[in-house]
């Protein structure tokens, strides 16, 4: 993709702590074993901002702070919390995005089971140009792929 050394670098650091503004949500909410009400989804919904709060009061973190709060804007505009959308959203974030649903789709969660990594890579095409930026899930798809191929017993 073309990322210098400080952007990997940063990348890394992000994938760490993009959540960092969930340790205000409560557990219940984290943990609910079915869907969330209107009022919980709220309190989740703040968390990239409180994130982003967190993340500019630390020295080491400031540096991806920007990225934190744009982790949830999706590439037609309607994610959360500023409703970017396509190439206003920075390109860490939108890398962030697509391999934290991945992650999210292929991982057990207390609602519901994990997809197979073949479910989780079409969900990743179903959402390309809505979610997340195209040309991004393509080359995704492709590391994905790889990934597994090469990890085949």
């Amino acid at each position: 993709m073309g990322l210098s050394h400080e952007e990997i670098d940063n990348l890394r650091l992000l994938v760490d702590v993009h959540d960092i503004g969930k340790l205000v949500v409560p557990a219940s909410i984290l943990l609910k074993p079915g869907p969330l009400t209107e009022e919980e989804w709220e309190e989740v919904r703040r968390h990239p901002e409180v994130g982003y709060r967190i993340a500019l009061s630390s020295g080491e973190l400031a540096r991806v702070a920007p990225y934190i709060l744009q982790h949830h804007e999706r590439w037609d505009g309607r994610g959360y919390p500023q409703g970017l959308r396509g190439e206003q959203i920075h390109l860490l974030s939108r890398i962030l995005a697509i391999a934290d649903a991945y992650d999210a789709m292929t991982l057990k969660r207390p609602y519901r089971l994990p997809l197979t990594h073949e479910e989780a890579l079409q969900e990743l095409k179903r959402c390309a140009g809505s979610q997340f930026d195209p040309y991004l899930v393509e080359i995704s798809l492709r590391v994905l792929s790889l990934h597994t191929a090469n990890s085949a017993p």
